[in-house]
């Protein structure tokens, strides 16, 4: 009886096992859920490579951007894919207890590309909010002109920090229309304004006036402006 029994222990031993790699993992691809939703790709990436070699990671989200909660991880081989689930379901993850099965909807992996090159995109749109700020300004010249003829004048070898509204305190005495001081991207001055006359005989006054004139420990050059 007693070897008939282990008989039966061991086909019963070798057919679980057989059974066991074919239902349990079909696709290299599985499904973490209970994410935190600050884990990035990044995150979720680093942290199942402790089972096999991943190709890539994709944390879910929703169309304003946040995370949905859950992950999709491809690996390298099925294998690695069912020891992921074996091993890291109920392992803590930046703070919270995830769980892993195998991806239900595997193929499906086309709209989190979408997400990752939206958010490449929206890079670049910080660098255009500069420029506007320059054109904000010289709409006021139109404004006060009324049509009388713009007079510029060049004012040289000013102080990098120097502002807008310094210079056209400085030439206060003068009827300036508008003030525009070259700068650089970072804010610093380039060393010199351009300011707008709505007169000749009041550019010519600032001109012969302020030629010269020590503004900071700087002498600052003042003339018409070549380019006009």
């Amino acid at each position: 009886g007693a070897e008939a029994l282990n008989s039966v222990r061991k086909a019963g031993g070798m057919s679980s096992g057989t059974d066991k790699k074919p239902t349990k993992v079909v696709n290299n691809t599985v499904y973490v859920g209970n994410l935190a939703w600050e884990v990035k790709w990044q995150d979720l990436k680093d942290h199942m490579s402790e089972v096999g070699e991943v190709i890539r990671a994709d944390v879910l989200k929703r169309p304003d951007g946040k995370s949905k909660g859950g992950g999709l991880v491809r690996f390298a081989t099925a294998e690695a894919a069912e020891k992921a689930i074996k091993e890291l379901t109920n392992t803590y993850l930046m703070g919270r207890q995830i769980f892993v099965r195998e991806d239900r909807e595997a193929g499906k992996s086309k709209p989190y590309k979408q997400v990752e090159s939206k958010s490449s995109t929206t890079t670049a749109t910080p660098t255009k909010t500069y420029k506007t700020t320059t054109t904000t300004t010289t709409t006021t010249t139109t404004a006060t002109a009324k049509g009388t003829e713009e007079i510029s004048v060049y004012v040289g070898n000013i102080p990098w920090h120097t502002q807008w509204q310094t210079i056209k305190d400085l030439f206060s005495k003068y009827k300036v229309l508008h003030v525009d001081v070259g700068e650089l991207r970072n804010g610093r001055s380039r060393g010199w304004a351009i300011i707008k006359f709505g007169k000749a005989d009041e550019a010519e006054a600032a001109i012969k006036a302020m030629n010269g004139y020590n503004l900071e420990g700087r002498e600052i050059a003042v003339r018409y402006d070549n380019k006009k």
